[in-house]
């Protein structure tokens, strides 16, 4: 045998009869599923008996009836979380048409730097460097932009190129005395 409900505290009954009233427009299923979990909820939170505080301070932490039968699908509807992210979609702010900077800026470091090579290879690497590093970054936050790809390249190109010059510059450039050829001796005059 199942036992009786407990008899209704007056505010909750009226708390759900003011939820049931906002769900009217509500898809039946989850109008009952909806219902069906509030309950569930004020029967954990206020127990057996509870007082009129109790239940007051539970109500309030619950929200408004208004707010709880905003998060359900209205009968015919697409659900509001689609209809939310759609939203959103429509509404987020599009990438400027053009070029984009921190690309471009990388492109022109990297350009630079491959002038740098021919000129003095050993300055050219930080810059190579730093061109490649943030066009490293714009195509990891861009995406699949040319421009950025691009800088990529001729930035890692420029550094590499660099790197190359200024290492066959350090070998063979340290020495600037000619070597010392044979020794020729010749007897001191003594006189």
């Amino acid at each position: 045998m199942s036992r009786p409900p407990a008899p209704e505290h007056p505010l909750v009954a009226a708390y759900l009869a003011d939820l049931e009233r906002a769900l009217v427009a509500a898809d039946p299923r989850e109008r009952e599923d909806t219902l069906d979990a509030v309950r569930e909820h004020l029967r954990e939170a206020l127990g057996p008996a509870p007082s009129t505080a109790d239940v007051t301070e539970v109500l309030a932490d619950l929200g408004s009836v208004d707010v709880i039968a905003g998060t359900v699908t209205p009968a015919g509807h697409t659900p509001v979380v689609a209809l939310a992210a759609a939203q959103e979609t429509l509404t987020a702010p599009a990438r400027p048409a053009g070029p984009d900077a921190a690309s471009v800026v990388a492109l022109v470091a990297g350009a630079f730097a491959l002038l740098l090579v021919l000129l003095v290879p050993v300055l050219a690497i930080p810059v190579a460097l730093v061109a490649l590093v943030v066009a490293v970054l714009r195509v990891r936050s861009v995406g699949s932009s040319a421009l950025a790809w691009s800088a990529v390249v001729l930035s890692g190109t420029s550094l590499l190129v660099a790197a190359l010059l200024s290492l066959a510059m350090l070998s063979t450039g340290g020495d600037d005395e000619p070597s010392p050829g044979p020794v020729h001796s010749e007897p001191l005059d003594q006189g």
